[in-house]
């Protein structure tokens, strides 16, 4: 037996699938565009709102109402829209049949089906009565996909051809006027004939009754030759027996949010013009010329370019992908251009989803890696207007239109394939990057969404693996997808973000950093090892002395974060005082996570049964325990306020502690550490133990981390340190990745990372800030072939 459905599951595909009336009309508009035409009319009159039939229905079926001829009348007359075309209202009132109640209100639906009317009109190719058969009553049909494929696969064209790329291609558009009315009437004409043809699809007997279970074969619907063509060609459809209220005020919000951004506003001020609204009769002139000029009023500018390619090549190599961000500050002068290519752009994309219950839906990392080769380059660009400093400063330049402006345009990127938009993307709805809730909306900063205008250009040339999802709501999940939003959170909230942050600190504008996230993380990672050392503890009997003390030490550790932040509320401490503090979380945070993986290590080896009888095991396990001490009070020395005093202290073996400290992880890593001294000086000086070991802490893990990722793998990776006691100096270099010039200093500033979600970008900030505090400068070495390798720090 073949496959076959019913007539109901059309219902389901026109009316629930398209989302919305906005979305609906947008796809009966791509239809009349992919035929070509260069102008759109949509005319809607309506005399009696649909809901207002629906509500005299209901009180006049009831039988407890004694029917009354004149009262339903009236009430039909009250309930008139007295905005309608004379010539329809007559007409209409005409239509209505009072003598018994069942004529009465079959009579109401009759003229509410004729006389409430939604008409979209195009002057482009129009169908004959073959096409109206094999492509308007095809559902799902192949043309447009067929002749998109074509162009696409036309060697002789290119983006400068003037043939435009068919919007559609899923062949279910059409569909989307069930979503508006139950009976359509198409009525095409092509310019080698001279008559009109038409084509009637009546739904209601299917929406009257879905149970009665119609096949979709007993649907018979049949184009039929019109009269004498009215016009020289193209297409009218007519949607009677609307299903949803239409009045100027629904017209204006969706001509500001949905219609007026159809096509492309950036390339065209008059993108849109293209589009004529008529509502009773009369034009509306809802359709408004975009204006650009407002644009130059920004406060900010960044533009983001991404070259598709492999990461595993050069950047110089034309295959190479690469991702670049320019940021330019308007109102403080400044400009700032970042290039991303190799394993720093595959780290900025690479991490697995937090949250467990969008694992699945997520592409995992790798996969989005590999997508940087298959996702297409792409165009985007947005312009930042900082509404505080607006009221602020230029209240009168802000009321006088400017406010208006942003508040219609903004929303975030602004998605447009091949000129036309993507929805949902860009309206106040959807916020698909997650601006507002993880970044751009902080208190610390009001960079959000409804303060950006901008666009984001793909081609269905260059971007095919983008593929809209069958309901128009976005992009369907696809590792290109998540690779696109991720590339677009580093330029925006890395790069950009950062930029103007750092930019406003250097004119003085206040800024309220918050610990929250970093308090967050200590207080999961510190609960992750206290359980372990619980559970450890009573495997381990004859060790449950020694863990005890280290359940008391990171105890004490927690508790001395606690009053660090206590104090930090009740007091208006200065930006070092609370750098500190921030970098004093940092490594408790670090030290609670190690806790966690090595008690979770020392768990494993106890589930071996094998492990009480086994010597090597039980020497593993007691190295677990030695590694819990060890790590405990490298970190010890800055969980108590008091004992931060500055000491003469000898800078070569604070390396070698740390050596000690990072022996494991050099060892799980397989990192070759050498240390090499010259001079023969004593290099001793009066620091602060706990905040020099942050700054090789911070140094050390970040080499661990881009060694891991370094795309040379011919030799073994290699921290260095090259103490220099006469100079006074520690140079800090691997053989990982490196800094690239482009970036530079970029490093030490506040919240700025290349390494995605697994980095905050505060690290190398506090590490500079607590370098200046003893007295010492932490630097970058200097470029080698464009890159920086390492760190030195100068007493």
């Amino acid at each position: 037996m073949g496959l076959t459905f019913k007539a109901r599951v059309l219902l389901e595909l026109g009316a629930e699938l398209i989302s919305s009336d906005g979305m609906a009309l947008y796809e009966l508009i791509k239809n009349g565009l992919d035929a070509g035409s260069r102008e759109i009319s949509i005319e809607i009159q309506v005399v009696l709102q649909p809901s207002m039939k629906r509500s005299l229905l209901r009180r006049w079926r009831d039988e407890r109402l004694a029917w009354n001829a004149e009262a339903f009348l009236a009430e039909v007359d009250a309930g008139i829209d007295s905005s309608a075309p004379a010539e329809a209202l007559a007409e209409f009132v005409g239509a209505l049949q009072v003598g018994s109640r069942s004529e009465a209100l079959v009579s109401l639906e009759d003229a509410c089906a004729e006389y409430n009317s939604i008409k979209v009109i195009d002057s482009g190719c129009g169908m004959d009565k073959q096409a109206l058969n094999d492509c308007y009553l095809t559902v799902g049909t192949t043309v447009r996909l067929e002749q998109k494929m074509h162009l696409l696969d036309d060697e002789a064209s290119d983006a400068s051809d003037n043939r435009r790329i068919p919007l559609g291609e899923k062949g279910i558009g059409r569909l989307a006027a069930m979503r508006l009315g139950h009976f359509i009437r198409v009525v095409s004409a092509v310019e080698s004939e001279s008559n009109e043809y038409v084509l009637d699809l009546d739904w209601r007997p299917v929406y009257a009754n879905p149970m009665l279970g119609l096949d979709h074969e007993s649907l018979q619907f049949k184009p039929v030759m019109g009269g004498q063509k009215s016009r020289h060609k193209g297409t009218t459809i007519v949607i009677k027996d609307l299903q949803s209220d239409w009045d100027l005020d629904k017209l204006r919000e969706l001509s500001r949010f949905d219609l007026g951004k159809l096509a492309d506003p950036f390339q065209s001020a008059a993108a849109n013009q293209f589009l004529a609204i008529k509502f009773q009769g009369k034009d509306a002139n809802l359709i408004g010329v975009f204006e650009a000029a407002r644009l130059k009023c920004a406060d900010a500018v960044c533009t983001i370019t991404f070259r598709a390619g492999s990461v595993e090549t050069s950047s110089a190599n034309e295959d190479a992908a690469e991702l670049v961000v320019n940021t330019v500050y308007r109102l403080y002068k400044r400009e700032e251009e970042l290039v991303h290519a190799g394993p720093h752009l595959a780290t900025a994309v690479s991490y697995e989803p937090k949250r467990k219950k969008n694992a699945e839906k997520l592409a995992r990392s790798d996969e989005v890696v590999t997508a940087l080769k298959t996702l297409g380059d792409f165009e985007a660009k947005f312009y930042w207007f900082n509404r505080g400093r607006f009221l602020r400063d230029e209240k009168v330049l802000w009321s006088g239109g400017l406010g208006d402006f942003v508040r219609n345009w903004s929303g975030g990127l602004l998605v447009y394939r091949d000129g036309f938009r993507v929805y949902p993307y860009g309206s106040a709805q959807d916020d698909w990057l997650d601006l507002d809730r993880k970044a751009l909306a902080s208190s610390a900063y009001k960079l959000n969404r409804a303060q950006i205008v901008g666009y984001l250009r793909i081609t269905s040339r260059e971007n095919p693996k983008l593929i809209d999802q069958t309901n128009r709501e976005g992009f369907r999940d696809s590792p290109e997808r998540e690779a696109l939003r991720r590339l677009l959170r580093q330029a925006i909230i890395a790069d950009c973000k950062s930029f103007l942050e750092k930019v406003d600190k250097e004119n003085k504008v206040a800024d309220e950093e918050t610990l929250q996230d970093i308090d967050a993380r200590i207080g999961d990672s510190s609960q992750n090892a206290a359980q372990n050392l619980k559970r450890l503890k009573a495997r381990v009997p004859a060790e449950a002395e020694t863990i005890q003390s280290v359940l008391q030490e990171l105890g004490e550790v927690q508790d001395a974060w606690n009053r660090a932040k206590q104090t930090l509320k009740s007091k208006n401490e200065e930006v070092e005082t609370y750098t500190h503090l921030a970098g004093v979380g940092l490594m408790v945070e670090l030290l609670a996570h190690e806790l966690a993986r090595t008690t979770q290590d020392a768990l494993e080896l106890l589930a071996d049964k094998k492990t009480a009888s086994d010597p090597q095991k039980l020497q593993a396990l007691a190295a677990v325990l030695k590694t819990l001490n060890k790590r405990i009070r490298v970190i010890d020395v800055l969980s108590i306020p008091g004992r931060q005093r500055k000491e003469v202290l000898s800078i070569p073996t604070l390396v070698e502690e740390m050596r000690d400290f990072y022996e494991a992880k050099f060892e799980q890593n397989k990192v070759n550490f050498d240390v090499v001294m010259t001079g023969a000086r004593a290099f001793t000086r009066k620091v602060e133990r706990g905040q020099i070991i942050q700054i090789f802490d911070n140094i050390f893990n970040n080499s661990v981390f881009w060694l891991a990722r370094r795309l040379n793998r011919d030799e073994r990776p290699q921290i260095r340190v090259d103490i220099d006691t006469a100079a006074g100096l520690v140079a800090i270099s691997d053989n990982g990745p490196g800094i690239s010039e482009d970036v530079g200093n970029r490093v030490f500033d506040a919240f700025y990372t290349s390494k995605g979600a697994n980095g905050r970008g505060l690290g190398l900030y506090i590490s500079k800030k607590l370098a200046a505090e003893n007295d010492a400068e932490l630097e970058l070495l200097p470029a080698e072939s464009g890159v920086h390798n390492g760190f030195v720090l100068k007493f």
